[in-house]
């Protein structure tokens, strides 16, 4: 048996899922007036997402927890949580660049930059970590 789920992650998980609701109601209602408007289109996806992430979030597991369990499993967990909310925040910076009336190219970039600069840095991370596991110096002049 499972030990009950904490009131903040509960207030966590409905926060998230009514915000979802109301980003899904509200990107429906422009779809409905202009079914071309892209950023209505990516505000559904927001929704939606806002709604996975809670869902994710809440399933995290306690950092507390016995040694019983699965670490692989609460590691999938973590990096789809991670996933989802790198997510969000590309396609929310989407909607909000094309909101304040900026083109879609411009949206792009600044949706994207974000996502982009934590790949280069799990990138340069890894670079780091076999550079010390082979003992070679990591080019910092002291």
């Amino acid at each position: 048996m499972s030990a009950p789920r904490s009131r903040s992650s509960l207030l966590v998980l409905l926060t998230a899922v009514v915000a979802g609701c109301a980003i899904v109601v509200f990107a429906v209602r422009a779809l409905l007036r202009d079914p071309s408007d892209d950023a209505a289109w990516a505000g559904v996806v927001v929704g939606v997402l806002f709604v996975a992430w809670g869902i994710a979030f809440d399933r995290l597991p306690d950092d507390d927890d016995d040694d019983d369990h699965d670490h692989d499993h609460d590691h999938d967990r973590r990096r789809v949580t991670g996933v989802l909310s790198t997510a969000m925040a590309a396609t929310g910076g989407y909607v909000v660049i094309r909101a304040i009336g900026r083109p879609v190219d411009t949206a792009l970039v600044g949706a994207l930059a974000w996502p982009a600069w934590r790949l280069v840095n799990r990138f340069l991370d890894g670079v780091i970590r076999r550079r010390e596991a082979r003992g070679e110096p990591d080019g910092a002049a002291d």
